[in-house]
Order: C-alpha cells, then sequence, then structure tokens
C-alpha cells in the first residue's frame, strides 16, 4: 500500500508514471536479492524498503547472498505503528492478564504473524522475553499478509496479535478488538497504554517504510529521488492518504537512511542472536 500511495502521487514530481511490480516471498528477500544482484544502477528501477525485507531478513540470516547495505539507501518515508490485541470477548482484559495466561499455559497461547522475518514475530519475541517468559510458551501461526494476521484474531484462531495498526484500529473502535498495548501512544486510541507506561520499554517495535535502489547508484540520480520522495511526502494528497491508514510520516534523507537501517539491523541481530535464533 505505502508503494502505491508513493505512486500515485510522485510522478506530478518526475513528469511520468511509475509501474508498481510485486515480487513477494521469503518476508521480501525475493524482492531484496533482485534489486540487489539484478538491477541497473540506471535510477529506473527502485524499491520499496520496509522493516521485515531490509531489517529482519538480513539481521538473523547471515546465509542470505546478500548484506543489509547492499543497496542503495534513498529515503524513509513512514512509521507503521502497532497495537498489540485481543478479541473483545477475551478473558484477559490488561497485558498483565495475557502474559499470567501464557506463564501458566505454556504452549497453548497461539499469536499471528505475517512471516517468518515480520515485525510481528519479532515484538512478540522481544514482549516474552522482557516478560522473562520463555519464547516456546507461545506458538506462531504464519499467514500471507498482515491483513489476515487481524482476521485471524477476530475469526478466534489465535489468542493475541501484535499487528500494524490500520488493519487494528477499526476493529477496537468498532468493539471487535480490545487494545492491551502500543509502542508510543496513538491519538486515535489514547486510552491503550504504552509499552513503557507497563514496564516493557523495549517493546517498541514498528514497522516503517522508504525506498532503496540497487547498488552503485550515481550520487545525482540518489539527491533526485531523495528530493522527489520529499517534494511528494508535503503533498496534501500523500498526507491524507498515509493519515486515513493510521501511518506517521516520518522522512530522512539518504544518509540518516542508512544510518537508521544500520542501528536497526544491529538491534535485531543483537535479539537473534540472544534468542538463539540466528540463521549461520
Amino acid at each position: 500500500i505505502a508503494v502505491r500511495f508513493l505512486a500515485s502521487v510522485i510522478p506530478q514530481f518526475l513528469g511520468q508514471s511509475l509501474i508498481v511490480i510485486n515480487k513477494p516471498g521469503a518476508s521480501g528477500a525475493i524482492c531484496f536479492e533482485y534489486i540487489s544482484k539484478q538491477a541497473k544502477p540506471d535510477g529506473y528501477t527502485l524499491m520499496g524498503a520496509a522493516i521485515g525485507s531490509n531489517s529482519l531478513v538480513p539481521a538473523q540470516n547471515l546465509k542470505l547472498p546478500f548484506k543489509f547495505d547492499d543497496l542503495t539507501f534513498i529515503a524513509r518515508t513512514q512509521f507503521n505503528p502497532a497495537i498489540l490485541a485481543v478479541r473483545a470477548d477475551s478473558p484477559h482484559k490488561t497485558l498483565n492478564d495475557l502474559l499470567e495466561y501464557i506463564r501458566k499455559n505454556p504452549k497453548k497461547v497461539k499469536f499471528p504473524t505475517a512471516g517468518v522475518q515480520t515485525m510481528q514475530l519479532m515484538a512478540t519475541l522481544v514482549l516474552m522475553k522482557s516478560a522473562k517468559i520463555p519464547i516456546d510458551y507461545v506458538n506462531a501461526v504464519h499467514y500471507d499478509s498482515g491483513a489476515e494476521v487481524t482476521l485471524s484474531l477476530m475469526r478466534g484462531d489465535v489468542d493475541f496479535c501484535y499487528n500494524n495498526s490500520p488493519t487494528v484500529i477499526p476493529q477496537v473502535k468498532a468493539g471487535k478488538l480490545r487494545g492491551l498495548l502500543v509502542p508510543a501512544k496513538l491519538k486515535e486510541l489514547p486510552e491503550i497504554p504504552t509499552a513503557e507506561q507497563l514496564g516493557f520499554p523495549a517493546v517498541d517495535i514498528v514497522g516503517w517504510r522508504g525506498v532503496c535502489g540497487p547498488p552503485g547508484l550515481p550520487e545525482a540520480v540518489i539527491n533526485f529521488w531523495a528530493e522527489a520522495v520529499k517534494k511528494t511526502m508535503g503533498h496534501q494528497s500523500w498526507k491524507k492518504m498515509v493519515e486515513n491508514i493510521g501511518d506517521i510520516p516520518a522522512y530522512q534523507g539518504p544518509e540518516d537512511f542508512k544510518k537508521f537501517v544500520t542501528s536497526e539491523v544491529k538491534r535485531y541481530r543483537d535479539i537473534f542472536t540472544e534468542l538463539n535464533l540466528l540463521i549461520k
């Protein structure tokens, strides 16, 4: 969605339209490998970057044929706020209720993810680690998309979910789900306590979006695209689209974006290492 929003507005700053091509699979690794190994560094092929494909996948899997910084960093565009939620009819009224139930019922609680190396999984692992609960006390159920993650909770297939807010907020407002934790205060649902307020400041994991290109992009091309993205983000129609899905504009230029992703990869690699989940 984020890439299509950008592609719908940015042509007015380019003078030509963009073609969006989906390359799904392996939590974004297939797209990453294509851009880093096959795309020409001419500025005509770029990648919609995200926390899964550009931070979590390379942080965990050292066997991949690419590294996180094999790409050219152009711009970060936004954050995707998240919510930990249960069904409205769940007996767990608070996060502590849920955690206590997990402690007393090991291996019985299920939670959904949008893939093996995704924000939903990482945040849940960090929560278990912070609460001093063994990570094998909860069972991950993998789905194909973030929308399916929320739907699985609403159907009752899982016990809780940690997911991007756009699919969760409407269901909380409709009284179908109950929010127990947010990484940071949400203006749409200010009553939900933050991770820090609940004593789990490390559970501050949120998704993010950005734009990367193949390695070797000339500086002039990098600056051209970074400026076009920045202008797009200042346009009212882009702001409105992002606001409607609950995302937060968070522009970073090439250098700051690279520093941000570098710090993300280090943080998550340390977590994967500590939990003995590093692939090497």
